[in-house]
């Protein structure tokens, strides 16, 4: 049974809806009915809070949204949120960048672009 419940909830990382209520990450059904069936199946509220650290935050400094993206900016490669994405594309500056992001991206192989194993997870 464990397998079936580690798709399921696979499926609703992949295909829920992500928000933010203050500084509370939270996934959530959107009203899509098949989502809502997936949250009850699993004991879910709708929305599911998570904890701040577990999943993928911006990389901007003071940014607690979700990232939904991957792109160069300011030299580094970043995950942004939608509100950074589009400042990237809209050619603004870079703002500062979270420190840990700068030690992570100092680790880069210049020549591969790859990172070290312990930073691929």
């Amino acid at each position: 049974m464990n397998k079936y419940k580690e798709a399921l909830e696979s499926m609703v990382w992949q295909f829920g809806y992500r928000g933010l209520r203050g500084k509370r990450q939270m996934i959530y059904s959107g009203g899509l009915s098949a989502l809502e069936e997936a949250f009850d199946a699993l004991g879910w509220d709708n929305p599911h809070y998570v904890k701040f650290n577990y999943m993928i935050t911006c990389n901007i400094k003071g940014c607690h949204g979700w990232a939904v993206s991957g792109l160069c900016w300011g030299g580094m490669y970043l995950r942004l949120c939608d509100e950074h994405t589009n400042e990237q594309f809209k050619g603004k500056e870079c703002p500062p960048i979270k420190e840990s992001v700068v030690k992570r991206e100092s680790k880069r192989d210049p020549v591969t672009g790859i990172l070290p194993m312990e930073h691929t997870v």
